[in-house]
């Protein structure tokens, strides 16, 4: 089952590129908890309404945001996903391509969790695979 969540994590991924909401919410499991990088500051994301309030968030901060995987690692239930976040924020204009790394977490091919570390190193430690 575990390569299956590979497959759903990327095309969650897939449907924040694009925007929709919808299918993000049809990956996700009702009780999901989202923390991206600003959860630090905003708090963390829960549930489908919490889903929502995350894409309304990003459409009225970022002008683009935009997130390219280039290392999605198989582990079990967890997914690990190392990659860039490209954004241009509203009325800036600056652009900009942040390094991101974060584990995702599935229960029966549903999306539970969501925790967005920032750094590859932390993520690599969250899942065990770095000291």
């Amino acid at each position: 089952m575990s390569q299956e969540n590979v497959v759903a994590f990327l095309a969650v991924m897939q449907a924040i590129n694009c925007g929709e909401v919808e299918g993000v919410l049809r990956a996700s499991a009702e009780d999901c908890v989202l923390l991206p990088l600003r959860s630090a500051v905003a708090g963390g994301f829960h549930g489908h309404d919490g889903i929502r309030e995350l894409f309304a968030d990003s459409a009225e901060t970022f002008e683009v945001f935009q997130v390219d995987w280039r290392d999605v690692r198989d582990l079990g239930d967890q997914v690990l996903a190392i990659g860039t976040v490209h954004l241009r924020g509203r009325g800036g204009g600056v652009e900009t391509d942040i390094p991101t790394a974060g584990v995702a977490i599935f229960r029966d091919g549903k999306l539970t969790a969501w925790q967005d570390f920032g750094d590859r190193r932390a993520a690599l430690k969250a899942v065990g695979l770095e000291a």
